[in-house]
């Protein structure tokens, strides 16, 4: 068995344990709430830490973004108390079991939690170079989070957890083994509304939000009708093409077949553009579906 020791669980016998300390892991430099040595005071629950760290970001949000959350000043955040204050809370993560959060409460907490590791990977590890995926693949894959013991990227949370270990785009393997402790956290089922909740710090993302415990579901329907009317739909009636964000077509194993994602949206969509739809989903003919550019420049 690989894996961190944690002080409270002790150490097990055998041949087939091996420990190691966070202090000694060279992946350490990686871990952005992690500052040379773990955090050993007493454990909080996850949804204490949790609950803080979103109550600091939505301040950060209405002090330092644009009123639609399309655009964060990012300088002023990170020169800001309450970044601070966010940072040092963030550091309690590493010890928060996770794993105790009852299931409706996961989503939300790890929404926010990726949410909140964009904002910090901007600032402490400077805008993406280059225009695409690829160029961004350090800043999906090696800024990561310890939390609970284990280590978190912003690919791990949106591909293991939130969308119940599947494939990110153009891979074949999945972000957890069978073997791997964090599979417990994955969602069962594959909600498509959460690539409407993440923002990935890119002009072409989804607002930058919070979600609420209680609330998460409605407020992930209202995040998904936003961003869909805010131009991620847009619908010509004479050449019966319907332009799509292209996240729709990197996730397109979430939504479906064509027709499937074009019955999903309507439930996101005006009365006027859902009547266009409507009216071409009807009459028999054929339907084509375009997607979008996307624009990775940073939400600043």
């Amino acid at each position: 068995m690989n894996g961190y020791a944690r002080r409270e669980n002790g150490f097990e016998d055998g041949t087939q344990s091996l420990y190691r300390f966070l202090e000694h892991d060279p992946a350490v430099p990686r871990y952005y709430n992690f500052r040379g040595s773990t955090n050993d005071g007493e454990p909080k629950p996850a949804a204490a830490v949790g609950q803080r760290m979103t109550k600091i970001m939505v301040a950060i949000l209405e002090a330092y973004a644009s009123e639609d959350r399309r655009r964060l000043d990012y300088a002023r955040v990170a020169a800001s108390e309450e970044f601070r204050r966010y940072a040092s809370l963030a550091r309690d993560l590493q010890r928060a079991d996770v794993f105790a959060l009852p299931a409706g409460e996961r989503l939300s907490f790890f929404l926010n939690l990726h949410n909140a590791m964009a904002i910090h990977a901007v600032i402490r590890t400077g805008q993406p170079a280059g225009g695409g995926a690829v160029d961004r693949r350090s800043f999906f894959t090696d800024f990561q989070y310890v939390v609970g013991g284990y280590p978190y990227s912003l690919t791990t949370i949106k591909n293991g957890i939130l969308r119940g270990n599947r494939r990110k785009p153009y891979t074949i393997v999945k972000p957890f083994g069978a073997s791997d402790k964090r599979l417990e956290l994955a969602e069962t089922k594959v909600n498509p509304l959460v690539h409407f909740a993440l923002c990935n710090a890119t002009r072409s993302s989804p607002s930058v939000r919070f979600y609420s415990t209680q609330g998460v579901e409605p407020e992930l329907r209202h995040a998904a009708r936003e961003f869909l009317l805010d131009g991620g739909v847009e619908i010509d009636l004479e050449t019966r093409t319907v332009h799509l964000t292209r996240i729709i077509k990197w996730y397109s194993a979430d939504f479906g077949q064509d027709r499937d994602i074009l019955r999903w949206i309507l439930n996101y969509l005006d009365p006027t553009k859902a009547g266009l739809l409507t009216h071409l989903l009807n009459d028999g003919g054929p339907i084509s579906i375009a997607y979008q550019d996307y624009d990775w420049s940073l939400n600043a």
